[in-house]
């Protein structure tokens, strides 16, 4: 290949980077860029690091003649894809349970995939007064590759006992080798209040994932709104490092509800962002009104519909992440949908997790009481026998607890990680009988049509048969 051909190819890529960043191939030479380029691919591109996205002329038509090949698997059994039959999303993500396919567009499917890794905290600093952020990095040196807004599950033990739980990553992708969780301590948190109070420079956790659809870099919407309320700010961090790295040419309006000024996550760089960047807007809303209000002059009350109309009035155009605790979506739900939001325009993070029944026993009583912990409360609906088939047992329901729960109370075991419907771990077929599904579940409909659900967010309907 000669210099001439060379040039040729890196233009062909220069032009492929900015057209999938929306980003003007005018931008200064002095900064780096990042971009993805997703791949429907086998098991070994989940570990290709993020650097290797970018490739030089001779590696990029590499590269495509390698993608154009790929996409030959997506033809099974003589069955060619098409809007008639499924789409190669769902269909790379029922391949993935049996490893045949690792990712589809950079979202990691299948259980199998995500390896649990060692990371080392390399610095850890306060947010605010009960909010950490922990930088972790990888003891290996290899790239973790991750899309912005995903999440990972951490392993911990605590007094002897083993404890997983899932945190957003606040990191930006365009800079690989570097996690950050930012971790709000809770009154119910064993885990989070275990980080903030005993995780330090130079520990280790054991880190799995990246799991999650809730990123905006595979969609790359022109107009952008993120809405988040508290901690659910997390993965929208991300997102808003990954664009200002990129310099994507996004139209970005955030809109975040907080308590009290000093509530306020990431609170210098989310101005200093807003300050150099501007086609990214800023507003945060204050729900409990400063002790003296001259120190505020920013937004005060919780977010609502005429919040929204005043402050984003070309909402319908717009694709809106939302993230935060269940109420505050439920309302931004309906607001949105007053608003004339298309519902193909929306995109939910939800923090609710389907976590087990927790004994507690209060000091004034001397009887256990029952409180879920993170879970919604679901009624019963009626008496149902659910029988494992390879375990060969069964248990009475009343569809009021999970089919993950169920397992564990008859000593079943089910693979699991994040309890929230989002990382497939779990995902079990049901042979008899009928389901019901919340939609927190992340599951293709083609597993869904074949039987296949989520148990940590499946709940029996009728006597049902599991294939466990």
């Amino acid at each position: 290949m000669n210099n001439n051909d060379n040039k040729k190819s890196a233009k062909l890529w220069t032009h492929q980077l900015f057209k999938q960043t929306c980003t003007s191939k005018t931008a200064l030479n002095s900064k780096t860029y990042f971009a993805h380029r997703y791949h429907e691919d086998d098991a070994g591109l989940a570990k290709i690091p993020f650097s290797a996205f970018f490739s030089d002329g001779g590696e990029y038509q590499d590269n495509l003649k390698a993608d154009t090949a790929n996409s030959l698997a997506f033809v099974e059994h003589g069955s060619v894809l098409s809007e008639g039959n499924l789409d190669a999303d769902e269909f790379a993500q029922s391949k993935s349970k049996n490893g045949s396919l690792a990712s589809v567009n950079g979202f990691d499917m299948a259980s199998s995939v995500a390896e649990s890794t060692q990371f080392t905290v390399l610095n850890c600093y306060d947010e605010t007064s009960d909010t950490k952020t922990f930088r972790l990095g990888r003891l290996d040196g290899q790239v973790f590759d991750y899309l912005p807004g995903q999440y990972i599950t951490l392993s911990v033990v605590i007094s002897g006992q083993e404890h997983k739980r899932s945190y957003s990553l606040a990191s930006t992708s365009s800079h690989p080798g570097i996690l950050e969780i930012t971790v709000k301590k809770s009154p119910n948190g064993v885990v989070s209040n275990w980080l903030n109070d005993h995780l330090k420079v130079g520990d280790t956790l054991n880190v799995k994932g990246p799991y999650g659809k809730f990123s905006c870099a595979k969609r790359n919407p022109p107009k952008i709104l993120f809405l988040a309320a508290g901690s659910g700010i997390v993965p929208i961090m991300s997102m808003l490092r990954w664009l200002a790295d990129t310099e994507a040419q996004v139209d970005v309006t955030l809109l975040l509800s907080f308590q009290t000024f000093y509530d306020i996550i990431y609170c210098q760089e989310l101005n200093l962002i807003a300050a150099h960047h501007k086609n990214i807007k800023l507003f945060i809303t204050l729900t409990k009104e400063p002790s003296v209000l001259n120190q505020w002059t920013g937004l005060l009350g919780r977010i609502n519909e005429k919040m929204l109309n005043a402050l984003v009035s070309d909402l319908p155009e717009r694709a809106v992440y939302l993230c935060g605790p269940d109420a505050f979506m439920e309302d931004c739900k309906y607001y949105l949908q007053k608003l004339k939001l298309p519902a193909e325009h929306l995109f939910c993070e939800s923090f609710t997790v389907n976590s087990p029944q927790v004994i507690e026993q209060t000091k004034d009583q001397a009887s256990a009481q029952t409180s879920i912990i993170g879970r919604p409360s679901r009624s019963t609906t009626g008496s149902y026998r659910i029988r494992f088939a390879k375990s060969g047992k069964t248990i009475v329901a009343d569809g009021s607890v999970s089919l993950l729960e169920l397992a564990e109370k008859s000593g079943v075991s089910i693979d699991h990680e994040c309890r929230a419907g989002n990382c497939g771990e779990c995902m079990v077929k049901c042979l008899k009988g009928s389901v019901e599904m919340t939609e927190q579940a992340e599951i293709a409909n083609f597993d869904r049509k074949k039987g296949w659900v989520y148990a940590c967010c499946a709940y029996p309907s009728s006597n049902a048969v599991l294939d466990v």
